[in-house]
């Protein structure tokens, strides 16, 4: 009987709290659902807006980074230098320039890129590495002639370092090579091309050759779509007169936020030029930093309204209860009985608030998230009547809080419901 008693006395809770706590509960009704409802409402506000916060913030990324790798790493470019600061001309006193002229955007060449690829693949968090050479020239069509930015690349291997294989509108990626190319619709429409055109690339060191137009793509960047033209590496390199070298190898990580680190990684072992997407936007990424810091303050808010309006319900059951407090305490319950009692509607009310509200949440970010607008596109993919993306970590944690808001605001009333003087309870009640 010692163990049963001692087992008994370590229960948080007994099944007489448990009843009296659940019939004032129902016997509460427009209290309850009410209750029930703000922070139902709350969560609900929660999961909706960090649904679409992470929406835009998704949408955002990809039309800025979606296009281009997370890290690049290059030879630097030539610059002009004033005659005084050459070699051999130091002591030239009579040596004057009067203006430096910038020259050949041309970059330097990477010869043992192979090898670098293979280094900068072992770094921890890098996904891909894949050799690219770009430069610069123009394309043409009858007598129709537009500037061009033109990258040789291996198509399998910039699939993996640039995720935008859902903004090629008409074609195939994978077919570009030597004798295919992909364009910009804007390109296209400018030159008056489509699939299968035949086009003609010159680059900046005068050779031209013919390409039979194999996709089009919109990266929803003005310039990339009326200059870039993807072209098999090795023709690429014929065209800028590199031999086997190239100029960029493009970096993707694993984690978008992790480019800083794989870009400080990497210049611990070369003295190439490296630049992250992160170090190239830092204005894109105080927007997201700001987005971030309304959206928490907006759900703090939110939650602390549920919470004031689950301890303002609270307290008006203790008055509304006190007579059954007093008649409770009259007949051998105890303080912390009583204390337990309304933490325990507290706990109730957190939690129906929780599965409503989460219910609710749910629902509305799928419907909302599953209605398209025709034609248009956001992030590279159809645009939904406003960009969401649903993540059940959302949910968890938005029911978590609730849960412990509801908990927490009934501390107060419980411990103004524990001190209630029977007598006086029951006189006055």
């Amino acid at each position: 009987m010692g163990v049963f008693a001692w087992l008994k006395g370590t229960k948080i809770v007994n099944k007489f709290e448990l009843k009296v706590a659940w019939r004032h509960l129902l016997t509460s009704h427009g209290q309850t659902e009410l209750t029930v409802g703000a922070v139902a409402v709350g969560v609900l506000l929660v999961v909706f807006l960090s649904s679409l916060i992470n929406g835009l913030q998704v949408g955002l990324v990809e039309d800025v980074v979606g296009s281009i790798p997370h890290v690049i790493v290059e030879a630097a470019s030539h610059e002009a230098k004033p005659l005084w600061q050459m070699p051999g001309n130091g002591g030239n006193a009579g040596a004057v320039i009067t203006k430096v002229e910038k020259m050949s955007s041309q970059k330097q060449k990477i010869s043992e890129w192979r090898r670098m690829c293979e280094t900068i693949s072992m770094i921890p968090g890098v996904q891909s590495a894949a050799p690219s050479a770009v430069g610069s020239g123009f394309a043409s069509r009858g007598a129709k002639n537009v500037g061009a930015v033109i990258f040789g690349v291996d198509p399998a291997e910039e699939l993996k370092v640039k995720s935008f294989a859902a903004r090629f509108v008409q074609g195939d990626f994978s077919k570009i090579d030597q004798q295919n190319v992909a364009i910009g619709i804007k390109m296209a429409d400018d030159l008056g091309a489509n699939i299968g055109s035949r086009i003609r690339v010159t680059s900046n060191e005068g050779v031209t050759q013919t390409f039979r137009v194999a996709a089009l793509f919109d990266m929803g960047i003005e310039n990339a779509n009326e200059a870039w033209v993807y072209v098999g590496l090795s023709a690429a390199q014929g065209m800028l007169k590199i031999g086997k070298d190239i100029t960029t190898i493009n970096v993707r990580g694993r984690d978008l936020f992790s480019a800083n680190r794989i870009a400080n990684q990497i210049r611990t072992f070369t003295s190439l030029k490296v630049s992250s997407w992160m170090e190239s936007n830092k204005a894109f990424l105080d927007t997201l930093k700001a987005q971030n810091s309304a959206a928490l303050i907006i759900q703090t808010m939110t939650l602390l309204a549920s919470a004031f309006g689950v301890a303002s319900v609270m307290i008006v059951f203790v008055v509304q209860k006190s007579r059954d407090i007093g008649i409770l305490k009259s007949m051998g319950a105890t303080a912390t009985q009583i204390q337990k009692i309304f933490m325990l509607e507290g706990l109730g009310v957190g939690v129906g608030g929780a599965l409503l509200g989460s219910a609710i949440g749910t629902g509305l970010c799928f419907i909302v998230q599953n209605t398209f607008l025709p034609g248009e596109t956001f992030g590279g993919k159809p645009a939904t009547l406003v960009p969401m993306a649903w993540d059940f970590k959302y949910v968890m944690a938005a029911s978590l809080v609730a849960v412990v808001v509801g908990l927490m605001s009934s501390v107060i009333p419980a411990r103004r419901a524990s001190k209630l003087d029977p007598v006086e309870a029951i006189r006055h009640g």
